[in-house]
């Protein structure tokens, strides 16, 4: 739950441990099994998921049951 943060419009998910390949394939899975839209986009030590705006919702949706209290704050919820 820890390992991703929110920017304006979308969320990263730090996979930079991943490679380029492997970014791509969950990109892929993310979008036939959850109709997630993401990209991968280069960062400093290497690629991270990026779950763009228009799936926001999709996602929170996704998560929140699981989610503990303690990070709300990653999807602005009180």
């Amino acid at each position: 739950m820890d390992d991703d943060y929110k920017t304006t419009n979308g969320f990263y998910f730090c996979t930079e441990s991943y490679t380029l390949e492997d970014n791509h394939k969950l990109s892929k899975i993310l979008k036939n099994r959850f109709n997630l839209d993401c990209g991968v986009h280069k960062h400093t030590n290497g690629h991270r998921l990026y779950v763009f705006s228009s799936s926001k919702d999709v996602l929170l949706e996704l998560v929140k049951p699981y989610l503990i209290e303690h990070f709300y704050y990653k999807f602005d919820l009180n």
